[in-house]
């Protein structure tokens, strides 16, 4: 056993928390998120109520919402052209509303919204610059103002000026305001001046007046008048900015008094109804106090199960004296033990993909996370570790087996722990193939070579023998992969690996749905992994994307799925193409296949390929589902009777964003029966949340093509 160490892995619940103050759940996520999306109108546009008239600043408050909860925007391509028609071309600014009158607050609105909806043009940009520098006088318009220069990442031409103003505004000792204002107006000042990344002096000065600003209730205030949202709102993102948390249990309490039954959140405790713009300052108060503890902005559930409830350790075994569960959190509490001790899963796991947060408390101790682990004689498990603690940080550490560190820890990973707060550890184990990450930085990529070595195995997390220790774990989560076998009839339910019967064997995955029995015709869909996927083994492609989807829920998934292999490329005409269309011609010859309704759906260089192969063989096709991989807009014409829907998420590279746009667009502007879905705050895994969809099953295999 290695010295002084504890293992533990981060556990996550989904549910609703039974503690006040935390983070919101998905299921508050969600609701919020809607309370967003159902204000959007007709014509691109957000409203502050439903139903209401659209407006710039809506919209702006609206597209934020949604990227703190994930959510999407109904319809992007509208909430796009929205945007730019409050553009106003005489002027150079902003307007409420397209032919409206502009204002500083609604071109500071406007550069906003430019930069969540990642909109690029750089004379519109040229111009509302110099708006905003000719026409922001005021101090709440400098403070918008510089806002707006902010967000589109542009300093602002009179930044030296405005920072001249407001550092002789200040008081001796290096505050602003006075009474009851100080904070609000200290907390303004100082971010509008690190906005334009001014190095603020007296720093402390600036911290004491914010923190001692906090109210009771966990808010703060404007002034004579009680806590509400647009203060505490003001006075937390100069914290924010200063890296300074003050009691955010409180402050999220205080956020929970504002939330509303329809997901909305009030601008104060004391008002009923929720606004827009309260659910905006809310939903970015939580983010900021969660990224102020380590804590990851949005924990992504689409995809992934939930292996502790946040209430009780159902689906756990071990010692309930040491292990327990806390405000949501599964707390392990060493009183000094002579042996290791481990909360084990019931269940197991072969190949999987493994995440979740954790707190050292106060950084001291020594934990791990087994995996593909059993127990031995006694209280020890046998397996592999992920290791936590002094020395050991993102260290693979073979227990009771080897008794050894398998693999150390890169630099970067190590650099990476926050020894006061939250940190991530996330566990890919696929074949011989373990890959570690700590807080999003790669650590250990190893490849056992002892084929003994089992690749099935339970979780469990570890308190070390030693000194007095706890440790804190939230966000467990667990993506069960397939596995591909070669050995039975290929033709019963489940995932079966093959060969193609040509001169190129190629290897390829199927899955076979239950009830699945030759005789009634199932649909089929052909999936095309990304480049990370390439190879020739025939099993990777399926552990990626569809494959981890059906493996999760298969009854759900009535069809046959086919998992070709790309040594290069997906391109219609390269031999990776041609190679994917025999393989799908293969499965048609051998299994009982409703050829009217064959979807092909993709992924990044798979997206890529679903455009090439489908233009290229337009006949075949029932539905296309591209994902994060656009295609030649000049190609759509001959898809134009094929249903598609598109997914991107608008955090990814820009070019899959505005590639992925412009073939939706190019869709829609011919009358294509397309679907577009961005989601917010997604990078480019949008993958696992596209297969979650829940109505693309239906939508996938209803067969439509329209008459052209």
């Amino acid at each position: 056993m290695k010295p002084n160490l504890v293992g533990a892995f981060a556990c996550l619940a989904i549910l609703a928390s039974p503690a006040a103050a935390q983070s919101l759940s998905v299921i508050d996520r969600d609701a919020t998120a809607q309370f967003a999306a159902q204000r959007q109108n007709p014509d691109g546009g957000f409203a502050a109520e439903p139903g209401g008239p659209s407006s710039l600043g809506a919209t702006t408050a609206a597209v934020r919402v949604l990227r703190y909860t994930t959510g999407s925007i109904p319809d992007v391509l509208a909430c796009l052209d929205f945007v730019r028609s409050c553009f106003d071309p005489e002027s150079g600014g902003f307007a409420q509303t397209p032919g409206g009158a502009a204002d500083v607050g609604s071109t500071a609105s406007g550069f906003m919204a430019l930069s969540e909806l990642r909109i690029e043009n750089e004379e519109l940009l040229r111009r509302a610059s110099e708006y905003l520098s000719i026409h922001a006088e005021s101090f709440p318009e400098v403070r918008i103002a510089i806002a707006g220069f902010e967000a589109v990442g542009r300093p602002s031409p009179k930044a030296q000026e405005w920072t001249r103003e407001l550092l002789d505004s200040r008081n001796d000792d290096g505050t602003w305001g006075e009474g009851p204002s100080l904070a609000f107006d200290t907390g303004g000042t100082a971010a509008a001046l690190l906005r334009m990344d001014h190095a603020l002096d007296r720093r402390e000065v600036v911290i004491n007046a914010i923190l001692a600003g906090q109210q009771a209730d966990g808010g703060w205030t404007q002034g004579e008048g009680g806590t509400d949202l647009s203060a505490s709102y003001r006075v937390m993102r100069a914290a924010y900015m200063l890296g300074v948390a003050p009691d955010l249990d409180a402050l999220r309490g205080f956020v929970a008094e504002c939330r509303r039954e329809d997901g909305g959140y009030a601008p104060s405790p004391q008002q009923n109804d929720a606004t827009l713009g309260g659910t905006y300052m809310a939903t970015i108060l939580l983010r900021w106090a969660d990224q102020l503890e380590g804590l990851p902005p949005v924990i992504e559930t689409a995809g992934f199960i939930p292996m502790f409830n946040g209430r009780d350790l159902t689906g756990w075994e071990g010692d309930d004296t040491l292990w327990s569960v806390r405000d949501g959190m599964l707390v392990g509490l060493s009183p000094g033990l002579e042996r290791n001790e481990f909360l084990a899963t019931e269940d197991r796991f072969g190949d999987f993909y493994f995440r979740c947060t954790f707190r050292l408390v106060d950084g001291e101790g020594n934990s791990g996370i087994q995996f593909r682990s059993e127990r031995t004689a006694g209280h020890e498990m046998i397996g592999y570790q992920a290791d936590i603690g002094e020395n050991y940080w993102g260290c693979l550490y073979d227990e009771s087996r080897r008794n050894r560190v398998l693999e150390t820890a890169s630099d970067r990973a190590r650099a990476s722990v926050r020894l006061d707060g939250w940190n991530q550890y996330v566990i890919r184990a696929m074949g011989n193939q373990i890959r570690l990450s700590l807080n999003s930085v790669p650590s250990v990529d190893y490849l056992e070579t002892d084929q003994e070595i089992p690749q099935t195995g339970r979780i469990a997390v570890q308190l070390h023998s030693g000194d007095p220790m706890e440790i804190h774990f939230k966000d467990l989560l667990v993506q069960p992969l397939p596995r591909p076998i070669t050995n039975g009839d290929s033709k019963k339910p489940g995932f079966h690996l093959r060969r193609l019967r040509t001169e190129q064997g190629a290897r390829y995955s199927v899955f076979v749905p239950d009830g699945y029995d030759g005789v009634q015709k199932f649909p089929v869909v052909l999936f095309l992994h990304g480049a990370g996927e390439r190879g020739d083994d025939g099993v990777v492609p399926s552990q990626v994307g569809l494959g981890p989807s059906i493996a999760s829920n298969p009854s759900g998934h009535p069809y046959l799925a086919v998992f070709p292999q790309a040594r290069e490329t997906w391109s219609a005409a390269s031999p990776d193409g041609e190679r994917a269309m025999a393989i799908l011609d293969e499965v048609i010859s051998d299994f009982a296949v409703d050829t009217s309704r064959i979807v092909l759906t993709g992924l990044s260089m798979g997206g890529m390929g679903t455009w090439s192969l489908a233009t290229t063989y337009p006949d075949r096709f029932s539905a296309l589902v591209p994902i994060c991989g656009p295609g030649e807009p000049a190609q759509v014409e001959s898809i134009r009777t094929i249903p598609t829907w598109g997914f991107v998420g608008d955090e990814d590279r820009a070019p899959f964003v505005a590639g992925m746009r412009e073939m939706a667009r190019s869709l829609k502007d011919i009358g294509a029966p397309v679907r577009y879905t961005e989601y917010r705050g997604v990078g480019h895994n949008s993958w696992d949340r596209a297969y979650a969809e829940p109505e693309l099953v239906e939508w996938m295999l209803k067969p439509r093509r329209i008459t052209p």
